[in-house]
């Protein structure tokens, strides 16, 4: 048989196999899952967070070792201690910062800083997102942890109007709308405010590729692994997995400062991003703003008239931190949570269809206790480069409990 007439039957041969399948994708619910898996290669999808349908899914290449950088700070260690390495992600905001936004929001972050030695970091303590009037059910020191600091700020609220001090929370500012009830949503978790954010298509790896892309009034997310040393609780499900392995939240003032709460010095801080610090530094989000009436879906009116009034019914989640921020799930009495994270370890085959646009799975609640002001004050911007009366050293162990 000459050549042609042999690659000719060749050809006539294969053509009569069966062509073998594509590979289907393994795809995960849950970053929980994910954690229990074992022997995967190549890469892998998770459907969401915490929960399948949180929107904050993430595609990852699996690693024998763990990369170096903020790629190893944020990698998810499987069972076998190989690790899933998120891929894909954003690395840019998807919008320009707007000024009035984040001028009102430093200028209320800067009251919570004003309150000096009255707010203490302190995870036992209820704060005014508990739904509790902190200020007649506690003495002060009164306590705060750095995400329920930036959570109250992104709010909208100040300190002058909460319940560290008034009988009900006030939005008297910009807001993000995260539609919830703030007394009751388990969104008050560095980590899980940075899932929310990546769910919601306004967070970005801060690979530093490019030099700083992070502005005035962002919030920074800082991750490492094995956050706050939970990973054996996070593994037998008596705590919720950390998105990112994020630990801490701080709002960027300008000028290479954080304002945060650490567990040093005061409740609230104003700090160098030095080096020991800016090595942890992950994720940034750069949140959409609105001046209406949020989480409460009320409109807010254009005057200075003042919003219906909610209810002040207590709240049974969020509020606090375990270490820097508290697990979510089930309520203690200061609103400390202890969820175990569901669902088969099992991956199912399915075209992966991740997104970082979604809705986050949060749980909604009646009345609240909070009113929304009709119209956003007037202020004064906060110069980055100011002097602060409190400087504390950086580093990471004021994080640790």
């Amino acid at each position: 048989m000459g050549a042609s007439a042999a690659a000719a039957a060749a050809l006539s041969i294969a053509a009569a196999l069966p062509v073998a399948p594509a590979q289907a994708a393994v795809q995960f619910d849950t970053t929980s899952d994910l954690m229990s898996a074992s022997g995967l290669s190549g890469t892998v999808y998770t459907a969401g967070d915490e929960f399948a349908d949180d929107g904050a899914g993430m595609s990852y290449s699996i690693s024998d070792t763990l990369p170096d950088g903020i790629e190893g700070n944020i990698a998810v260690p499987l069972a076998d201690d190989s690790y899933a390495v998120p891929q894909g992600l954003p690395t840019a905001p998807t919008r320009a910062t707007d000024s009035a936004a984040v001028e009102d929001l430093l200028s209320r972050a800067q009251s919570f800083y004003d309150a000096g030695s009255q707010l203490i970091w302190d995870s036992s303590r209820p704060t005014p997102l508990t739904g509790t009037v902190v200020h007649s059910s506690t003495t002060a020191p009164y306590g705060v942890t750095c995400s329920t600091f930036v959570s109250m700020v992104l709010l909208g609220w100040d300190y002058d109007h909460t319940t560290y001090v008034a009988d009900e929370n006030t939005q008297v500012g910009y807001a993000v709308d995260f539609g919830v009830d703030p007394s009751t949503s388990k969104i008050w978790r560095a980590n899980n405010l940075a899932s929310w954010f990546y769910a919601h298509g306004d967070l970005w790896l801060e690979t530093g590729d490019a030099g700083d892309t992070f502005e005035r009034g962002d919030i920074l997310f800082f991750s490492e692994q094995d956050p706050e040393g939970r990973i054996d609780q996070v593994r037998s499900g008596t705590e919720a997995t950390y998105f990112g392995n994020v630990y801490h939240a701080a709002i960027y003032m300008g000028d290479g400062m954080l304002i945060h709460s650490t567990g040093t010095g005061d409740g609230v801080n104003i700090t160098t991003l030095n080096p020991v610090l800016k090595q942890d530094l992950s994720f940034v989000a750069r949140p959409s703003f609105t001046t209406e009436a949020a989480n409460t879906g009320q409109a807010t009116e254009t005057s200075t008239g003042q919003g219906t009034t909610g209810g002040t019914g207590q709240g049974t989640t969020g509020g606090t931190d375990a270490g820097v921020d508290a697990p979510s799930g089930s309520a203690t009495a200061q609103g400390q949570t202890t969820e175990s994270t569901g669902g088969s370890t099992t991956p199912t085959a399915a075209v992966p269809a991740p997104t970082a646009a979604g809705g986050q799975n949060s749980t909604q609640g009646g009345t609240t206790g909070n009113t929304n002001s009709g119209a956003v004050r007037g202020v004064t911007p906060v110069p980055p480069n100011r002097h602060y009366s409190r400087p504390i050293e950086d580093h990471r162990t004021w994080m640790n409990r």
